[in-house]
């Protein structure tokens, strides 16, 4: 009796451990680090230069999360919604886009290397404003960026 009590443990165990790395590798994105070489706007927010880390917000409900959070060196952070949008082949290297909107940047996207999905930042009622007195805007991409 005792020996199929264990056995049943360790099969759990076993189990339980496979769901965990299963879980792992259907991750809907890595997080991405990388340094910003200038200011820029998220969500009507205004960040310094500096290194960020993206990554999508854990949600324990499980499932696809629209919601990224952005993590600054000095410990800001942003919550921001994003829309699923689809390349037409697979960007090579991970990275980010920016609008130069009125002289400021404004990060619209972000591409991870090879995966023909990335997340497009739904833009806040001020980013509108702005864009639309602005008349026009260029775009700009960095790229050489760390994924984890």
């Amino acid at each position: 009796m005792l020996n199929k009590t264990k056995l049943f443990i360790l099969a759990a165990a076993i189990m339980l451990g496979g769901l965990s790395v299963a879980n792992g590798q259907i991750a809907p994105q890595s997080a991405i680090t990388t340094n910003v070489p200038f200011s820029f706007v998220v969500n009507g927010e205004t960040f310094p230069a500096g290194t960020y880390t993206f990554g999508r917000l854990d949600t324990s409900g499980g499932g696809d999360s629209s919601q990224l959070i952005m993590r600054g060196a000095k410990g800001k952070s942003i919550v921001f919604d994003t829309i699923k949008t689809v390349a037409s082949a697979a960007p090579s290297k991970t990275h980010l886009i920016f609008e130069n909107v009125g002289g400021q940047h404004v990060l619209t996207q972000i591409w991870g290397a090879g995966d023909e999905e990335g997340a497009q930042i739904t833009v806040s009622d001020s980013e509108k404003k702005a864009i639309a007195a602005a008349g026009s805007s260029s775009s700009e991409s960095t790229s050489g960026v760390d994924g984890n």
